[in-house]
Protein backbone atom coordinates (compact mmCIF):
# COMPACT_ATOMS: atom_id res chain seq x y z
CA UNK A 1 0.00 0.00 0.00
CA UNK A 2 0.99 3.58 -0.45
CA UNK A 3 -0.18 6.99 0.82
CA UNK A 4 -0.64 9.84 -1.16
CA UNK A 5 0.35 13.46 0.59
CA UNK A 6 -1.47 16.63 -0.12
CA UNK A 7 -3.20 17.95 -3.53
CA UNK A 8 -5.02 21.01 -3.13
CA UNK A 9 -8.81 20.54 -4.59
CA UNK A 10 -10.50 23.11 -6.70
CA UNK A 11 -14.03 22.58 -7.76
CA UNK A 12 -16.50 25.25 -8.19
CA UNK A 13 -19.62 23.50 -8.54
CA UNK A 14 -21.60 24.11 -11.60
CA UNK A 15 -18.60 24.81 -13.45
CA UNK A 16 -15.97 23.51 -15.82
CA UNK A 17 -13.05 22.13 -13.51
CA UNK A 18 -9.70 23.97 -13.99
CA UNK A 19 -6.34 22.58 -13.09
CA UNK A 20 -3.77 25.44 -12.51
CA UNK A 21 -0.24 25.15 -13.33
CA UNK A 22 2.56 27.44 -12.53
CA UNK A 23 0.13 30.05 -13.53
CA UNK A 24 -1.14 28.41 -16.14
CA UNK A 25 -4.88 26.77 -16.16
CA UNK A 26 -6.57 24.79 -18.28
CA UNK A 27 -10.02 23.24 -18.46
CA UNK A 28 -10.77 19.55 -18.22
CA UNK A 29 -13.99 19.64 -20.08
CA UNK A 30 -13.62 17.13 -22.98
CA UNK A 31 -11.43 14.71 -21.46
CA UNK A 32 -12.52 10.93 -22.65
CA UNK A 33 -9.56 9.03 -21.16
CA UNK A 34 -12.33 7.00 -18.93
CA UNK A 35 -10.00 7.38 -16.06
CA UNK A 36 -10.97 6.30 -13.18
CA UNK A 37 -13.64 8.39 -11.30
CA UNK A 38 -13.57 10.33 -7.92
CA UNK A 39 -11.33 12.94 -7.15
CA UNK A 40 -7.49 13.96 -6.10
CA UNK A 41 -7.12 13.23 -2.78
CA UNK A 42 -6.90 15.64 -0.12
CA UNK A 43 -4.85 16.07 2.69
CA UNK A 44 -7.31 14.49 5.32
CA UNK A 45 -7.15 11.13 2.94
CA UNK A 46 -10.92 12.96 1.17
CA UNK A 47 -11.58 13.10 -2.75
CA UNK A 48 -13.08 15.77 -4.41
CA UNK A 49 -16.06 14.50 -6.15
CA UNK A 50 -15.61 15.32 -9.69
CA UNK A 51 -11.99 14.31 -9.57
CA UNK A 52 -9.71 16.05 -12.01
CA UNK A 53 -9.16 19.48 -10.81
CA UNK A 54 -5.71 20.73 -8.42
CA UNK A 55 -3.02 22.80 -8.06
CA UNK A 56 1.04 22.05 -9.00
CA UNK A 57 2.39 24.58 -7.00
CA UNK A 58 4.57 24.36 -4.16
CA UNK A 59 7.49 26.73 -4.34
CA UNK A 60 10.75 27.26 -6.72
CA UNK A 61 8.48 25.33 -8.84
CA UNK A 62 8.20 21.71 -6.98
CA UNK A 63 4.41 20.48 -7.01
CA UNK A 64 2.21 19.34 -4.08
CA UNK A 65 1.05 16.57 -5.92
CA UNK A 66 0.76 12.95 -4.52
CA UNK A 67 3.99 11.66 -4.06
CA UNK A 68 4.29 9.27 -1.32
CA UNK A 69 4.96 5.44 -1.37
CA UNK A 70 3.83 4.92 2.12
CA UNK A 71 1.05 3.11 2.36
CA UNK A 72 -1.26 4.60 -0.49
CA UNK A 73 -2.53 4.41 -4.06
CA UNK A 74 -3.37 7.29 -6.98
CA UNK A 75 -6.83 6.58 -7.29
CA UNK A 76 -7.71 10.19 -9.47
CA UNK A 77 -5.35 11.58 -12.49
CA UNK A 78 -1.92 12.97 -10.85
CA UNK A 79 -0.91 16.32 -11.20
CA UNK A 80 1.83 17.00 -13.95
CA UNK A 81 5.55 17.66 -12.58
CA UNK A 82 5.94 21.51 -12.13
CA UNK A 83 9.45 23.38 -12.26
CA UNK A 84 13.11 21.78 -13.25
CA UNK A 85 12.91 18.39 -13.91
CA UNK A 86 16.38 16.45 -13.60
CA UNK A 87 16.49 14.42 -17.59
CA UNK A 88 19.45 12.59 -15.90
CA UNK A 89 22.99 11.35 -18.25
CA UNK A 90 21.44 10.21 -21.81
CA UNK A 91 25.12 9.66 -23.20
CA UNK A 92 24.24 6.37 -22.47
CA UNK A 93 21.71 5.65 -25.49
CA UNK A 94 24.31 6.63 -28.23
CA UNK A 95 25.71 3.37 -27.82
CA UNK A 96 23.77 0.33 -28.96
CA UNK A 97 23.22 -1.96 -25.95
CA UNK A 98 23.74 -0.03 -23.32
CA UNK A 99 21.37 0.78 -20.48
CA UNK A 100 21.18 3.74 -18.19
CA UNK A 101 22.22 4.46 -14.28
CA UNK A 102 19.93 6.26 -12.32
CA UNK A 103 21.52 8.46 -9.57
CA UNK A 104 19.72 11.26 -6.94
CA UNK A 105 23.67 12.93 -7.01
CA UNK A 106 22.43 15.43 -9.61
CA UNK A 107 18.91 16.47 -7.44
CA UNK A 108 21.04 16.10 -4.12
CA UNK A 109 23.31 19.19 -4.65
CA UNK A 110 20.18 21.13 -5.22
CA UNK A 111 17.79 20.83 -2.22
CA UNK A 112 14.35 21.77 -2.65
CA UNK A 113 14.72 23.39 -5.97
CA UNK A 114 13.83 20.42 -8.40
CA UNK A 115 10.17 19.55 -8.58
CA UNK A 116 11.06 15.37 -10.76
CA UNK A 117 13.37 13.29 -12.12
CA UNK A 118 13.48 11.22 -14.76
CA UNK A 119 13.55 7.42 -14.59
CA UNK A 120 15.16 6.29 -17.56
CA UNK A 121 14.93 3.04 -18.85
CA UNK A 122 14.59 0.46 -21.57
CA UNK A 123 12.08 -2.10 -23.05
CA UNK A 124 15.29 -4.51 -23.49
CA UNK A 125 16.37 -4.85 -19.99
CA UNK A 126 12.60 -4.95 -17.94
CA UNK A 127 11.38 -7.91 -20.81
CA UNK A 128 14.60 -9.73 -21.80
CA UNK A 129 12.66 -13.11 -22.86
CA UNK A 130 8.89 -12.66 -24.27
CA UNK A 131 5.90 -14.08 -21.86
CA UNK A 132 8.63 -14.31 -19.02
CA UNK A 133 8.31 -11.82 -15.32
CA UNK A 134 9.09 -8.18 -16.11
CA UNK A 135 12.26 -7.19 -14.43
CA UNK A 136 11.31 -3.65 -12.59
CA UNK A 137 14.04 -4.05 -10.58
CA UNK A 138 16.04 -0.60 -11.57
CA UNK A 139 12.49 1.62 -11.80
CA UNK A 140 11.79 0.41 -8.36
CA UNK A 141 15.55 1.00 -7.05
CA UNK A 142 14.93 4.28 -8.31
CA UNK A 143 11.84 5.31 -6.75
CA UNK A 144 12.84 3.90 -3.56
CA UNK A 145 15.63 6.69 -3.94
CA UNK A 146 13.04 9.01 -4.68
CA UNK A 147 10.96 8.19 -2.22
CA UNK A 148 14.21 8.59 0.94
CA UNK A 149 14.90 11.82 -0.52
CA UNK A 150 11.08 13.10 -0.34
CA UNK A 151 11.09 12.05 3.45
CA UNK A 152 14.10 13.95 4.02
CA UNK A 153 12.97 16.94 1.91
CA UNK A 154 9.26 16.70 2.73
CA UNK A 155 8.42 20.43 1.96
CA UNK A 156 10.14 19.60 -1.58
CA UNK A 157 9.17 16.36 -2.64
CA UNK A 158 9.49 15.04 -6.31
CA UNK A 159 7.72 13.64 -9.10
CA UNK A 160 9.00 11.58 -11.38
CA UNK A 161 9.02 10.86 -15.01
CA UNK A 162 9.03 7.11 -16.23
CA UNK A 163 11.21 7.02 -19.78
CA UNK A 164 11.29 3.98 -21.11
CA UNK A 165 13.57 3.15 -24.45
CA UNK A 166 12.26 0.97 -27.52
CA UNK A 167 13.45 1.39 -30.75
CA UNK A 168 17.17 0.33 -30.74
CA UNK A 169 16.30 -0.52 -26.89
CA UNK A 170 13.99 -2.85 -27.61
CA UNK A 171 14.89 -6.34 -26.78
CA UNK A 172 16.19 -8.74 -29.09
CA UNK A 173 12.98 -11.12 -29.54
CA UNK A 174 10.76 -7.87 -30.57
CA UNK A 175 13.79 -6.87 -33.08
CA UNK A 176 13.15 -10.27 -35.54
CA UNK A 177 9.23 -9.35 -35.01
CA UNK A 178 7.61 -10.09 -38.74
CA UNK A 179 11.60 -10.49 -40.59
CA UNK A 180 13.53 -7.95 -38.50
CA UNK A 181 15.88 -6.26 -37.71
CA UNK A 182 16.59 -3.57 -39.71
CA UNK A 183 20.64 -2.24 -39.82
CA UNK A 184 20.30 1.75 -39.11
CA UNK A 185 23.22 4.25 -38.45
CA UNK A 186 22.69 6.24 -35.50
CA UNK A 187 22.40 10.03 -36.43
CA UNK A 188 25.26 12.33 -36.73
CA UNK A 189 24.84 14.44 -33.99
CA UNK A 190 24.63 11.52 -31.54
CA UNK A 191 27.78 9.73 -33.13
CA UNK A 192 31.16 11.69 -32.45
CA UNK A 193 33.14 8.63 -34.32
CA UNK A 194 30.95 8.52 -37.30
CA UNK A 195 30.03 4.64 -37.07
CA UNK A 196 27.98 4.06 -34.61
CA UNK A 197 25.57 0.97 -35.87
CA UNK A 198 22.27 0.45 -34.39
CA UNK A 199 19.18 -1.97 -35.10
CA UNK A 200 15.49 -1.60 -35.03
CA UNK A 201 12.54 -4.01 -35.08
CA UNK A 202 10.13 -3.21 -37.59
CA UNK A 203 8.03 -1.08 -35.38
CA UNK A 204 5.09 -0.10 -38.08
CA UNK A 205 3.93 -3.59 -38.12
CA UNK A 206 1.01 -4.93 -36.45
CA UNK A 207 2.79 -7.51 -34.51
CA UNK A 208 5.26 -5.66 -33.70
CA UNK A 209 2.63 -2.70 -32.03
CA UNK A 210 0.99 -5.67 -30.29
CA UNK A 211 4.07 -6.98 -28.68
CA UNK A 212 4.80 -3.12 -27.63
CA UNK A 213 1.18 -2.05 -26.12
CA UNK A 214 0.75 -5.42 -24.32
CA UNK A 215 4.45 -4.91 -22.34
CA UNK A 216 2.46 -1.18 -21.73
CA UNK A 217 -0.23 -2.53 -20.69
CA UNK A 218 2.11 -4.70 -17.87
CA UNK A 219 3.95 -1.49 -17.01
CA UNK A 220 0.99 0.60 -16.48
CA UNK A 221 -0.51 -2.68 -14.11
CA UNK A 222 2.73 -1.94 -11.93
CA UNK A 223 2.79 1.89 -12.15
CA UNK A 224 -0.11 3.29 -12.87
CA UNK A 225 -1.11 4.33 -9.65
CA UNK A 226 1.99 4.82 -8.16
CA UNK A 227 1.55 8.29 -6.96
CA UNK A 228 5.35 9.03 -7.49
CA UNK A 229 5.34 7.73 -11.50
CA UNK A 230 3.37 11.26 -12.41
CA UNK A 231 4.62 10.98 -16.58
CA UNK A 232 5.03 8.26 -18.83
CA UNK A 233 6.96 8.99 -21.61
CA UNK A 234 5.61 8.14 -25.46
CA UNK A 235 8.65 6.53 -27.18
CA UNK A 236 6.73 4.39 -29.69
CA UNK A 237 8.30 4.74 -33.37
CA UNK A 238 11.20 6.16 -32.01
CA UNK A 239 14.26 5.04 -34.80
CA UNK A 240 16.89 7.13 -33.06
CA UNK A 241 16.22 7.68 -29.46
CA UNK A 242 13.33 8.58 -27.25
CA UNK A 243 11.75 11.07 -29.82
CA UNK A 244 8.94 9.62 -32.08
CA UNK A 245 9.48 12.17 -34.71
CA UNK A 246 13.14 12.06 -34.87
CA UNK A 247 14.06 9.84 -38.06
CA UNK A 248 16.81 8.54 -39.32
CA UNK A 249 19.06 10.67 -41.89
CA UNK A 250 21.77 8.13 -43.22
CA UNK A 251 20.95 7.33 -46.90
CA UNK A 252 22.08 3.38 -46.23
CA UNK A 253 20.01 3.00 -43.31
CA UNK A 254 16.96 4.71 -45.37
CA UNK A 255 17.40 2.02 -48.38
CA UNK A 256 17.38 -0.70 -45.02
CA UNK A 257 14.30 0.70 -44.00
CA UNK A 258 12.93 0.87 -47.81
CA UNK A 259 13.90 -3.22 -48.31
CA UNK A 260 12.16 -3.73 -44.99
CA UNK A 261 8.67 -2.31 -46.99
CA UNK A 262 9.02 0.66 -44.80
CA UNK A 263 6.98 4.09 -46.24
CA UNK A 264 5.99 7.41 -45.01
CA UNK A 265 2.74 6.50 -44.52
CA UNK A 266 3.49 3.62 -42.02
CA UNK A 267 6.11 6.06 -40.23
CA UNK A 268 2.39 8.64 -40.07
CA UNK A 269 0.40 5.71 -39.18
CA UNK A 270 2.69 4.40 -36.07
CA UNK A 271 3.10 8.08 -34.71
CA UNK A 272 -0.98 8.68 -34.62
CA UNK A 273 -1.04 5.07 -33.21
CA UNK A 274 1.43 5.94 -30.43
CA UNK A 275 -1.47 7.71 -28.71
CA UNK A 276 -3.46 4.12 -28.47
CA UNK A 277 0.09 2.44 -26.96
CA UNK A 278 -0.55 4.00 -24.26
CA UNK A 279 -4.24 3.26 -23.70
CA UNK A 280 -3.69 1.13 -20.55
CA UNK A 281 -2.37 4.18 -18.91
CA UNK A 282 -5.41 5.66 -16.70
CA UNK A 283 -4.09 8.19 -14.22
CA UNK A 284 -0.79 8.93 -15.72
CA UNK A 285 0.17 11.62 -17.57
CA UNK A 286 1.00 10.46 -21.02
CA UNK A 287 3.95 13.05 -21.85
CA UNK A 288 4.17 13.25 -26.45
CA UNK A 289 7.64 14.95 -27.81
CA UNK A 290 7.31 16.86 -30.85
CA UNK A 291 9.04 17.86 -33.73
CA UNK A 292 8.98 18.72 -37.20
CA UNK A 293 8.03 15.96 -39.31
CA UNK A 294 10.47 14.69 -41.52
CA UNK A 295 9.54 11.71 -43.25
CA UNK A 296 11.97 9.49 -43.61
CA UNK A 297 11.37 8.56 -47.05
CA UNK A 298 9.90 11.88 -48.61
CA UNK A 299 9.88 15.79 -48.61
CA UNK A 300 9.23 17.33 -44.83
CA UNK A 301 5.42 18.34 -44.25
CA UNK A 302 6.41 20.55 -41.82
CA UNK A 303 4.21 21.06 -38.37
CA UNK A 304 0.68 19.92 -39.80
CA UNK A 305 1.15 16.43 -39.78
CA UNK A 306 2.14 16.69 -35.70
CA UNK A 307 -0.45 18.75 -35.39
CA UNK A 308 -3.07 15.80 -36.23
CA UNK A 309 -1.23 14.26 -33.68
CA UNK A 310 -1.23 16.40 -30.69
CA UNK A 311 -4.87 16.81 -31.61
CA UNK A 312 -5.66 12.95 -31.18
CA UNK A 313 -3.18 12.58 -27.92
CA UNK A 314 -5.25 15.36 -26.43
CA UNK A 315 -8.60 13.70 -27.47
CA UNK A 316 -8.20 10.48 -25.73
CA UNK A 317 -6.14 11.49 -22.83
CA UNK A 318 -7.58 15.32 -22.39
CA UNK A 319 -5.72 17.05 -20.03
CA UNK A 320 -3.15 14.00 -19.54
CA UNK A 321 -1.48 14.78 -22.46
CA UNK A 322 1.63 16.70 -22.32
CA UNK A 323 2.91 17.90 -25.00
CA UNK A 324 6.46 18.28 -24.66
CA UNK A 325 9.60 18.95 -27.12
CA UNK A 326 13.22 18.13 -26.52
CA UNK A 327 14.68 21.29 -28.43
CA UNK A 328 14.40 24.03 -26.22
CA UNK A 329 16.72 26.99 -26.80
CA UNK A 330 17.31 30.62 -26.91
CA UNK A 331 16.39 31.73 -29.75
CA UNK A 332 13.72 28.82 -30.27
CA UNK A 333 15.56 26.80 -33.49
CA UNK A 334 13.92 27.42 -36.43
CA UNK A 335 13.08 24.00 -38.04
CA UNK A 336 10.41 23.45 -35.04
CA UNK A 337 9.00 27.08 -34.59
CA UNK A 338 5.32 25.76 -36.16
CA UNK A 339 5.56 23.40 -33.08
CA UNK A 340 6.37 25.61 -30.85
CA UNK A 341 3.77 28.05 -32.25
CA UNK A 342 0.99 25.14 -32.09
CA UNK A 343 2.09 24.16 -28.59
CA UNK A 344 1.76 27.98 -27.44
CA UNK A 345 -1.78 28.53 -28.81
CA UNK A 346 -3.03 25.04 -27.36
CA UNK A 347 -0.84 25.70 -23.88
CA UNK A 348 -4.51 26.44 -21.82
CA UNK A 349 -5.49 22.90 -22.84
CA UNK A 350 -3.49 20.92 -21.06
CA UNK A 351 -0.01 20.80 -19.51
CA UNK A 352 3.19 21.42 -21.74
CA UNK A 353 6.69 20.04 -20.78
CA UNK A 354 10.05 21.03 -22.51
CA UNK A 355 13.62 19.54 -22.54
CA UNK A 356 16.40 21.97 -23.22
CA UNK A 357 19.00 21.53 -26.28
CA UNK A 358 22.19 20.14 -25.42
CA UNK A 359 23.66 23.35 -23.67
CA UNK A 360 26.38 23.71 -26.50
CA UNK A 361 23.72 23.96 -29.00
CA UNK A 362 21.73 26.66 -26.88
CA UNK A 363 24.77 28.67 -26.05
CA UNK A 364 24.40 28.23 -22.26
CA UNK A 365 21.55 30.91 -21.85
CA UNK A 366 20.05 29.07 -19.54
CA UNK A 367 18.03 31.71 -17.92
CA UNK A 368 16.53 32.97 -21.57
CA UNK A 369 16.18 29.34 -22.52
CA UNK A 370 13.83 28.19 -19.62
CA UNK A 371 12.19 32.07 -19.96
CA UNK A 372 11.51 30.75 -23.43
CA UNK A 373 9.75 27.32 -22.23
CA UNK A 374 7.49 29.25 -19.28
CA UNK A 375 6.30 31.67 -22.14
CA UNK A 376 4.73 28.86 -24.10
CA UNK A 377 3.33 27.57 -21.18
CA UNK A 378 5.48 25.16 -19.69
CA UNK A 379 4.93 24.15 -16.51
CA UNK A 380 8.25 21.88 -16.24
CA UNK A 381 10.96 21.76 -18.13
CA UNK A 382 14.33 19.26 -18.09
CA UNK A 383 17.46 20.05 -17.80
CA UNK A 384 20.99 18.71 -18.54
CA UNK A 385 22.99 17.97 -15.28
CA UNK A 386 26.20 17.00 -16.70
CA UNK A 387 29.24 19.33 -15.90
CA UNK A 388 31.06 18.41 -18.71
CA UNK A 389 28.87 18.67 -21.08
CA UNK A 390 27.89 22.67 -19.63
CA UNK A 391 25.39 20.80 -17.59
CA UNK A 392 24.05 22.24 -14.10
CA UNK A 393 26.30 20.05 -12.19
CA UNK A 394 28.86 22.52 -11.96
CA UNK A 395 26.41 25.48 -11.17
CA UNK A 396 25.76 26.69 -7.45
CA UNK A 397 22.52 26.90 -5.71
CA UNK A 398 21.74 30.07 -5.83
CA UNK A 399 22.10 29.79 -10.25
CA UNK A 400 19.76 26.95 -9.56
CA UNK A 401 17.32 28.57 -7.51
CA UNK A 402 17.66 31.48 -10.06
CA UNK A 403 16.31 29.52 -12.28
CA UNK A 404 13.54 27.39 -10.68
CA UNK A 405 12.12 30.91 -9.18
CA UNK A 406 11.30 31.91 -13.40
CA UNK A 407 7.92 29.34 -12.90
CA UNK A 408 7.03 31.81 -9.89
CA UNK A 409 8.03 34.96 -11.40
CA UNK A 410 8.83 34.83 -15.14
CA UNK A 411 11.68 36.47 -16.71
CA UNK A 412 10.80 38.69 -19.73
CA UNK A 413 11.82 36.75 -23.45
CA UNK A 414 14.70 38.50 -24.79
CA UNK A 415 13.48 39.01 -28.49
CA UNK A 416 17.26 38.64 -29.61
CA UNK A 417 19.23 36.32 -27.56
CA UNK A 418 22.58 36.30 -28.50
CA UNK A 419 24.38 32.56 -27.67
CA UNK A 420 27.66 32.55 -26.05
CA UNK A 421 30.81 31.74 -28.50
CA UNK A 422 31.37 27.72 -28.06
CA UNK A 423 32.31 26.12 -26.66
CA UNK A 424 30.56 27.59 -24.06
CA UNK A 425 30.14 26.95 -20.09
CA UNK A 426 28.54 28.24 -16.49
CA UNK A 427 25.28 29.72 -15.80
CA UNK A 428 24.20 32.77 -17.97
Amino acid sequence: MRKLTTVVALVALGVLPVVACSGKSYTTADETDGGAEGGVVANDGGTTTDGSAFVTDAGNGADSGPMRRDGGVATAPKPPLAGLVDMEDISWHNTAGAEPAFVMSNVALFPGVFGGVVINATWAFIEPTQGAALDFSKIDAALTQVDAYNAAHPTAPLGTKLRIYSGANAPAWAKVIGGGPVDIQRNPQGCQSGNCPLQIGLMWTADYITAWRAFQAKVAARYDNDPLVRHITVTSCAQQTDEPFVSTVDATSKMNLKTALFTDDQQKACLTGAVDDYGAWNLTNVDYTFNAFLPTMGMADSTVFPETVMTACRAKFGTRCVLANHALSAPLRASDQGIYDEIGNTAQNGPVSFQTDAPQKMGCLWVQTVAQGIALGASSVEVWPKATLGGFDGFTLADMTQLAAQFQTPVAVDPNPVPLPLPCSGFH
